[in-house]
């Protein structure tokens, strides 16, 4: 636990140090860095990582999304997909004695899903201005990852009924409902701090806190959805962390597979529903 502890400390310091340069392409950096190493992870736990050319292509693919602006990649989607489908399928082709279209699929898979749920969150920054982008970010996180916290503690102190038995043997409905109701208390309370210090920063925004509390329980419930997707893929292959880069919690898709699918919604959520208001 204390190792748990000191990494999640160290953690969130990296965190707010990049949330405070938000304007910057230090987020850029940190997304490329982590989508690269999640999917690195996600490539070796499943073998696909075996095959040196289809692993370049798909980490190659992921580092470079979060660089590429909201706007080309609005125009240019199609092309930059196609492009990148061709690769996996020459690659196929290639070395078809020694590498299977599962391989493929899931790597195309990995590659995808990881840079693009985490980039939404610069696209958030483009499309809405720093202050919006900041708030989203830290909605994302925040109903995710205390969700899991409130969870954990719950699940352990109240936990009879599993939530997933075979899947994930220590998740329980009592946790996940006690991950739910305590995220809607945190990150409601987190976010106002954050309006605080935005307005204190010369950029003012408005909560619309009834809408906020109508959207965190779906969050958090989408990031447990992540949490067991990810869970399901290590049970499949065998797999008892994706890796050791923190102590204590593993690789960075056990840190980060909750947020996976929250991130997106969040995007989409911003679009549809919006929780917020500038001033």
């Amino acid at each position: 636990m204390k190792q748990r502890v000191i990494s999640a400390i160290i953690g969130l310091l990296l965190f707010i140090a990049v949330m405070t340069l938000f304007g910057t392409i230090v987020p850029n950096i940190a997304i490329a860095l982590l989508a690269g190493m999640a999917v690195w992870e996600l490539l070796n736990a499943t073998g696909c990582a075996k095959n040196k050319l289809l692993c370049l292509l798909s980490l190659a693919f992921a580092v470079v999304v979060p660089f590429l602006s909201f706007t080309i990649m609005v125009q240019h989607l199609m092309l930059i997909c196609f492009a990148y489908v061709l690769g996996i399928f020459f690659t196929l082709l290639y070395y078809h004695n020694t590498l299977n279209i599962q391989q493929a699929a899931m790597a195309f898979m990995f590659s995808l899903l990881i840079p693009f749920s985490l980039t939404s969150l610069l696209y958030l920054r483009d499309r809405l201005g720093i202050a919006q982008g900041i708030f989203y970010t830290f909605l994302t996180f925040a109903s995710a990852w205390l969700s899991d916290t409130f969870a954990y503690f719950t699940g352990r102190k109240w936990g009879k009924h599993k939530l997933a038995p075979i899947i994930s043997p220590k998740k329980t409905v009592e946790g996940a409902f006690g991950g739910i109701i305590g995220s809607m208390a945190g990150t409601s309370l987190l976010l106002w701090v954050v309006s605080l210090i935005l307005k204190a920063a010369g950029m003012p925004i408005q909560i619309h806190f009834p809408q906020l509390l109508c959207v965190i329980p779906p969050l958090s419930a989408i990031s447990i959805a992540g949490d067991l997707s990810a869970s399901v893929i290590k049970r499949q292959f065998g797999v008892k962390d994706y890796g050791s880069i923190m102590p204590g919690h593993g690789g960075v898709m056990d840190r980060f597979d909750s947020v996976l699918l929250a991130a997106p919604l969040v995007f989409l959520i911003s679009r549809y529903f919006p929780l917020v208001t500038a001033g």
